[in-house]
């Protein structure tokens, strides 16, 4: 079936496989394209923009992702989880008279919302999507690590400073993609490594600068074997000053682009298609997906299970549909951070509820509509009745409308993976946050001034504002920032977190798939990959990327 999206105009295809699944859930076709279906979802999940603002309810000053100036109540996440609030006190009777999302959100803005999300944080107050985390600052998406700081998807980590995407790892620096490796920096897709610099897809290796795709191999630059001593050597040349360090990123980056990759960066998979998968079967359009099975259209999964189009979602969710944020959900539909819940559509933070049709911030609630109850009977009814209100108004079977978003676009997951501008954002329903946090132009340092080596730097700037290179916005070095510099002899940083991530993600293949043929010659194979046609990688299938590679 051709359709042709309602928000960008392009046409897209709905294959018998889609439909099939439509039909199995009940639900109408969707109207919009994957991406935009995508932008829509991630438009809801603000983790990295933190304020400074105070309780609603006990009106102490807390860490929220949300400003001063909200329309609806905000809960420190300790008063929010408390028993002496409960959000059915907000129910409202449907009004077929008025559009549905009008009501929701009259709704939305009645409800306290937790100022983040941040679960048995020890000495970790400035992170969010987070669990388990101890001495850890500014880390987002992120579980049981312990002194880090400046991450995303970060986890059972220690002493790792700036990175993302990386697992069970220690006194890591710039890296992205890692698991299993100790004191590597400016490394990308390594597993099971120690002490690499600037290296590429290495497995198994030790003591290795300006590498790629090597196994089982130590003391290696540019791909050639060295002695200790030459390692050594080019390592402290290196770290000598913060100028000879910018040179090794550009020769870095140059070294990689001549490397052959491959297709996707896939283990364990069976029927897959997208990029950075793990133990992933029967999953099409997968990015960041661990464990999945029948699956189409979903990015950060773990554990999902017959399910079309999500995003963030973990701990088995199964039968679910366009649901940004789950944990542990069956039959959800159209929602976010939906947690142990089920046979629930249209809502926004519920925990532990079941048969909840267009509910906000309910706790072990059922057959609520509204955050009204009712009985089973009266329920079915009554939900029967919107459905096919929704579906006259044109509605039904899409996400959540975009101006429904507690936070700006800009705010958000989708200005990282769709990145548009404020006016484009505003044409397409999408809310704009003006309020920035943060300052400019309160630096005690100028770029210019800043010290060459980590040896000229004294405690002194603790107390010391500096300016980024690229945005500008001020920031400052934190003690364990600061120890960690120290030790792994690593001058400062001319950038704040936020660029620094951006120049991460940059790393990072994007999530979208062209179809190619092997770069081999004489390989005839086909595949769908993230690679773009237009980039210098020299791209190869599965059996000849093994061939070369291993």
């Amino acid at each position: 079936m051709q359709k042709v999206c309602q928000n960008c105009k392009k046409n897209f295809s709905l294959e018998q496989e889609d439909l099939n699944f439509y039909e199995k859930i009940k639900v109408p076709p969707p109207t919009f394209c994957p991406e935009c279906r995508t932008a829509r979802r991630i438009a809801f999940r603000n983790e990295r923009t933190l304020y400074k603002r105070t309780c609603s309810k006990s009106g102490k000053s807390i860490i929220s992702i949300y400003p001063e100036n909200t329309p609806f109540p905000v809960y420190d996440q300790h008063v929010w989880w408390g028993d002496d609030w409960d959000a059915a006190d907000h129910g409202l009777d449907y009004d077929p008279t008025r559009p549905f999302f009008d009501q929701w959100l009259e709704l939305r803005n009645k409800i306290p919302r937790i100022s983040l999300l941040n679960i048995n944080g020890i000495n970790s107050d400035y992170v969010n999507n987070s669990e388990d985390n101890k001495n850890c600052y500014l880390l987002f998406a992120a579980q049981q690590n312990e002194d880090s700081m400046y991450g995303r998807l970060v986890y059972r980590s220690k002493f790792a400073i700036d990175n993302d995407f990386v697992q069970d790892s220690e006194f890591l620096y710039e890296c992205v993609d890692c698991r299993k490796c100790y004191q590597c920096l400016y490394a990308d897709n390594c597993e099971s490594s120690i002490d690499l610099l600037f290296c590429f897809n290495l497995r198994d290796c030790q003591n290795c600068i300006f590498s790629t795709n090597l196994r089982h191999k130590n003391y290696y630059i540019f791909n050639q074997p060295v002695s200790k001593e030459e390692f050594e050597m080019k390592k402290n040349e290196i770290f000598s000053s913060y100028e000879k360090l910018e040179w090794a990123k550009q020769e870095y980056e140059k070294f990689k682009e001549k490397a052959i990759v491959k297709y996707s960066h896939q283990i364990k998979c069976k029927n897959a298609t997208g990029d950075y998968m793990y133990n992933c079967h029967d999953t099409i359009y997968g990015f960041d997906a661990e464990n999945t099975k029948n699956c189409k259209f979903v990015a950060d999964a773990e554990g999902t299970i017959d399910c079309w189009d999500m995003n963030n979602t973990y701990y088995k969710p199964e039968l679910n549909i366009d649901i940004m944020g789950a944990l542990q959900t069956y039959n959800i539909k159209y929602s976010v951070y939906l947690m142990y819940s089920s046979n629930s559509e249209y809502s926004d933070s519920l925990h532990n509820c079941d048969s909840c049709f267009g509910c906000i911030g309910l706790k072990k609630k059922k057959y609520c509509i509204l955050n009204k109850q009712y009985n089973k009977e009266e329920y079915e009814k009554l939900k029967g009745e919107i459905i096919e209100n929704m579906k006259k108004e044109g509605v039904y079977g899409d996400f959540l409308p975009p101006h429904l978003s507690p936070f700006g676009y800009n705010e958000t997951l989708a200005q990282e993976y769709f990145p548009i501008t404020e006016k484009e954002a505003k044409e397409k329903g999408f809310n704009w946050q003006t309020e920035t946090s943060g300052t400019y132009g309160k630096e005690t340092i100028k770029e210019e001034n800043m010290p060459e080596t980590i040896e000229e730097v004294t405690e002194d700037i603790l107390n010391q504002i500096l300016v980024c290179k690229d945005c500008k916005k001020n920031f400052r070095i934190t003690r364990g920032e600061f120890d960690f510099y120290k030790r792994m002899n690593i001058p400062l940083p001319h950038k704040d977190f936020e660029c620094r991530h951006q120049d991460r993600m940059r790393k990072r293949n994007p999530r979208k798939l062209w179809h190619r043929e092997c770069m081999k010659e004489g390989c005839q194979n086909k595949f769908e990959t993230s690679y773009s046609p237009d980039r210098p990688e020299i791209v190869y299938c599965e059996t000849c990327y093994q061939q070369e590679v291993y």
